[in-house]
């Protein structure tokens, strides 16, 4: 799986605004880091292919199992923040391998091209621990209000 096939599964299931407002901009973010990245391959003199990802398509995978558990869809968002989140850990880290890889090769062209990806990268995680945190909370306090004293 690459990665930006599993994030329109992923915005389906969501049903909090903002944590769909930032699936849906980062989906868009995706698609022109995907042109970035074959940019920076050519730069190098390789010729990029669509290699499917076994550890994305788990993660995906996982999510979804999980999430279709999970009746309560402010949980459920929680999770699926979760997983976003996990995602761009794990693309930040292939962005650093490749910036690295690229560095040491001195492509400067490609270099650039990937850097400009994993910040984009970088910020989709901010966003998405903010919408995680502000999710937990008040899934927190909705589900204290209803458990709460003479309940």
């Amino acid at each position: 799986m690459l990665v930006f096939e599993g994030l329109p599964a992923l915005r389906h299931d969501v049903t909090a605004e903002g944590l769909a407002a930032a699936v849906d901009e980062h989906l868009e973010q995706t698609k022109e880091h995907a042109v970035r990245v074959e940019q920076a391959f050519r730069a190098a003199g390789a010729e990029p292919s669509s290699n499917l990802s076994p550890v994305f398509e788990k993660l995906a995978r996982h999510r979804s199992e999980l999430a279709g558990k999970i009746p309560d869809d402010r949980l459920a968002d929680v999770l699926n923040a979760a997983a976003a989140a996990a995602i761009e850990h794990n693309e930040l880290a292939v962005y650093d391998a490749l910036i690295a890889l690229a560095d040491s090769l001195g492509l400067d062209d490609a270099r650039g091209l990937l850097e400009q990806n994993r910040k984009e990268e970088e910020q989709a995680l901010h966003r998405l621990r903010t919408e995680l945190d502000r999710l937990a909370q008040a899934t927190a306090r909705a589900i204290a209000g209803s458990t709460g004293p003479g309940r």
